[in-house]
């Protein structure tokens, strides 16, 4: 009889683990997914910011390589060189913000990592 009891416990022991191991993995399924959505939205940040940025450059160069027209006003040297030090300044503004989405990526990228461990450990068998 002592001996059915023990077999009882340890079968509802079992039982008990693998709807925990249930649990955990659907909690990090979910987290998975919500890192991945994360990481998509970061991504979309970085590609947005990266066509500003080409856009940016491409004022700078045309104004640099725009010829003087006859028939207008030359424009002032000083309002010339400003303009051109914004756009750099823009340049740099965004290089910044595209190395922080960049690590931010990472970032998850790392969580991602660690929570796909523990789903092949869960998953293994025993």
């Amino acid at each position: 009889m002592r001996s059915l009891v023990w077999v009882l416990l340890l079968f509802s022991l079992s039982f008990a683990a693998a709807a925990d191991d249930r649990a955990e993995l659907q909690g990090l399924y979910a987290t998975l997914g919500a890192l991945n959505q994360e990481q998509q939205s970061l991504f979309q940040q970085f590609q947005m910011l990266q066509e500003v940025r080409r856009s940016n450059d491409r004022a700078f160069y045309s104004s640099q390589l725009q010829p003087a027209d006859i028939t207008t006003q030359v424009p002032n040297y000083e309002d010339v060189v400003q303009a051109q030090k914004e756009v750099l300044h823009r340049g740099e503004e965004m290089t910044r913000q595209s190395d922080q989405l960049y690590a931010q990526y990472n970032e998850i990228e790392a969580k991602k990592a660690q929570v796909r461990q523990r789903i092949l450990e869960l998953t293994r068998p025993k």
